[in-house]
């Protein structure tokens, strides 16, 4: 099946107002709705603010992809000034297994669905 990436980018410099009044929701959404997704990450500043997300999804098309965008809490909520789209193709991944309560930082962790 084939795998897309999402990168959905904050306006500048971050949208961490917007981020924090839907970070529930969004947490719950992704919880209750990740049958696809097999990685999710928040982009950073170098001051350590979110600025964006990454996730990849494996899906049937793309149109699958943005069905789920959709229905996302921060997409509704405009946390995001552009969200890009593309299929991949994986050439090589070492990455480990890793879920929100064990992301080693706080801020994150404080509202981690679990």
């Amino acid at each position: 099946m084939p795998i897309f990436a999402v990168v959905g980018l904050d306006h500048p410099p971050h949208s961490m107002l917007r981020r924090d009044a839907v970070r529930a929701p969004h947490r719950a959404y992704v919880k209750t709705n990740d049958r696809q997704i097999r990685l999710a990450a928040a982009m950073l500043t170098p001051d350590d603010e979110q600025c964006g997300s990454l996730y990849l999804f494996e899906a049937e098309d793309e149109a699958q992809v943005r069905d789920w965008l959709a229905q996302e809490p921060f997409v509704q909520a405009d946390v995001y000034r552009e969200v890009v789209v593309r299929r991949l193709h994986i050439a090589h991944s070492l990455l480990a297994k890793v879920d929100w309560s064990q992301t080693g930082r706080k801020d994150l962790d404080d509202h981690a669905v679990r």
